[in-house]
């Protein structure tokens, strides 16, 4: 990853925050967007602590006047994208009858369109760079039927439809197109959350159970995939969804 410039989305936390620490640790430029000033204040602070290579720009990823920000300022100061990350994620739960027209905008709009306008702006950019590629972050709950994530389910199953077809329709381009599928991992999803102390436990013993390796993920974990996705070792990879779950299945 040597100099090579990296735009990660959702990067102020969790999966975001510890891929674009794991491509600045291997050497890229990393562009850092997310929604909360702060947070991303902190991931640049992790970042530089190890000698690292980053620009955080606050962004909301559903709001095409400030994707078209973000994208100006990578476009000003570096004239290009090798690796577009996609981490950007909004995650509710409620039984799908019972889901709010709030909460049901905001998953797909963070998860899916959010998704589709910074890829679509950032093409352009990546066009003149050799081994260029996107990967989105998915979830393994994209071929699941689970209560009471269902909206949350739905909207990373349209994610895998966008990889594959984007994959097809940018192949003449040589810019692979790639999505990562997460089961359970120890991000603040799991932690602090509005269900309170019990049921938080509760929700993450059952999410352990699940999992046949005995424990949930960590963020590092799916960083290391996502850099070998992005690396020349898996450039006739491209159309594929990697789970990344221990063992978990669909």
């Amino acid at each position: 990853m040597t100099d090579r410039v990296v735009l990660v989305t959702g990067g102020g936390t969790g999966m975001g925050r510890a891929i674009a620490r794991r491509f600045a640790l291997d050497g890229a430029f990393v562009y850092v967007a997310g929604r909360r000033g702060h947070m991303l204040d902190e991931t640049s602070e992790i970042i530089r602590a190890t000698g690292g290579r980053c620009h955080t720009i606050p962004t909301d990823v559903t709001k095409s006047a400030e994707v078209d920000a973000l994208l100006e300022v990578v476009a000003e100061q570096h004239g290009y994208i090798d690796v577009l990350v996609n981490a950007a994620n909004a995650f509710r739960m409620g039984l799908l009858h019972e889901t709010s027209d709030d909460d049901f905008a905001l998953i797909f709009d963070t998860n899916v369109r959010g998704l589709w306008l910074v890829t679509r702006k950032a093409i352009p950019l990546m066009l003149s760079r050799p081994n260029a590629n996107i990967i989105h972050i998915s979830s393994n709950g994209a071929t699941r039927t689970d209560t009471g994530v269902g909206v949350f389910e739905a909207s990373k199953a349209a994610v895998n439809t966008i990889t594959k077809v984007m994959a097809k329709e940018l192949a003449p381009q040589k810019i692979r197109v790639n999505a990562i599928a997460p089961g359970p991992i120890d991000t603040g999803i799991y932690r602090g959350s509005a269900l309170g102390d019990d049921l938080e436990k509760q929700r993450r013993e059952e999410l352990v159970s699940s999992v046949p390796f005995g424990r949930m993920g960590s963020p590092e974990e799916v960083a290391r995939l996502a850099v070998f996705l992005a690396s020349p070792e898996s450039d006739f990879i491209s159309g594929s969804i990697t789970s990344i779950d221990g063992a978990m299945g669909y």
